[in-house]
């Protein structure tokens, strides 16, 4: 019997060193959001004929064993997202999975960080109808818009007279904003 395993493994010894050659390994992009999807792509010399074995390890607990026993498998992409935040590990591994034995070379490993998910923002048109929301700046006769007052997010504005003007009767419909009067200066308007 002891004769048998020996010649199994004398066998076999060529073929370990003649094994496909895991070179290298990338991840895209290494600074993630959570449900981003993220490219890992490994590369081996496939220069020689023997079929061979690797786990690919993502770091957080999804694992598969892909074949390489081809030309067109010199290049393994694959795809996942990560579901939680963290750093992660996606290591790709030379491993035996019988009957197909181990690539050769080191096992290879790549980190990705995985942050929150940035909140969405707002589309054009929800901005548009925000904007279209906010009343429109509007100065009394006598009274002209200061251009650069006007924020666009708030709604809030100034108008401009010459110092002493009478203010309006009435304070200008501001919305959700407060009116403020400083005719004395020649300003009016509406502020947050």
């Amino acid at each position: 019997m002891n004769k048998l395993l020996s010649w199994i493994a004398l066998a076999l010894l060529p073929s370990l060193a003649w094994a496909q050659e895991l070179q290298t390994l990338t991840v895209e992009p290494s600074n993630a959001r959570v449900g981003q999807e993220v490219v890992m792509t490994a590369t081996f010399d496939v220069s020689r004929a023997m079929d061979c074995n690797v786990r690919v390890e993502f770091g957080d607990g999804a694992q598969q064993n892909f074949v390489v026993n081809q030309p067109k498998d010199a290049t393994l992409t694959l795809r996942h997202r990560y579901a939680t935040p963290g750093r992660y590990s996606i290591s790709v591994l030379p491993r035996t999975a019988m009957p197909k034995l181990k690539c050769s070379g080191d096992d290879r490993k790549v980190q990705v960080n995985v942050a929150t998910a940035a909140p969405v923002a707002a589309s054009a048109s929800a901005a548009t109808a925000i904007a279209s929301a906010l009343p429109a700046p509007q100065c009394p006769a006598g009274w002209a818009l200061e251009g650069k007052s006007v924020n666009r997010k708030t709604g809030a504005f100034n108008c401009r007279a010459d110092p002493g003007t009478a203010a309006p009767s009435a304070p200008l419909d501001c919305g959700g904003l407060r009116y403020f009067d400083n005719a004395g200066k020649g300003r009016i308007g509406c502020r947050k």
